[in-house]
């Protein structure tokens, strides 16, 4: 009686463990969209211009830019992660490639292998944006 009792506990302390450790990787913070936060350029006649920050609000990501402005707007669009689905329809890409996303329905920001390239687009540095006009390269600053 007395090795089933320890057989249980330890049955139960493991479950404990398991249910415990599934939960942990469901935060935000844990989330692989969560690398892309920071601060994103592009090239401008050949320099580097700060153009958009993602940001973490909440549960979800926000962006700001620096389009009109020489200081960061407000937030301005909600980010969500991008899913295998999702990124086949704004990529038209179909390989397994490794990628990590969030995009609202105007932009979206990628992290994918340095290299990748897709219709005409080559991405050196792994990061780009994707908005109506198509992909740009982006550094991560």
């Amino acid at each position: 009686m007395n090795t089933a009792l320890k057989w249980l506990t330890m049955g139960a302390s493991a479950l404990l463990l398991a249910a415990c450790g599934a939960n942990s990787g469901s935060s935000i913070g844990s989330a692989p969209e969560a690398e892309l936060v920071g601060t994103y350029a592009v090239k401008q006649n050949g320099a580097l211009k700060e153009l958009i920050k993602i940001e973490r609000q909440g549960d979800g990501y926000v962006m700001r830019d620096k389009v009109r402005t020489p200081e960061w707007s407000e937030p301005k669009m909600t980010m969500k992660p991008v899913t295998r689905e999702h990124w086949t329809r704004i990529t038209t890409d179909k390989e397994n490639t490794a990628f990590v996303g969030v995009a609202s329905e105007q932009l979206g920001v990628f992290k994918v292998p340095a290299g990748w390239q897709k219709n005409g687009f080559q991405t050196s540095t792994g990061y780009f944006l994707f908005y109506s006009r198509g992909p740009v390269e982006a550094y991560k600053l």
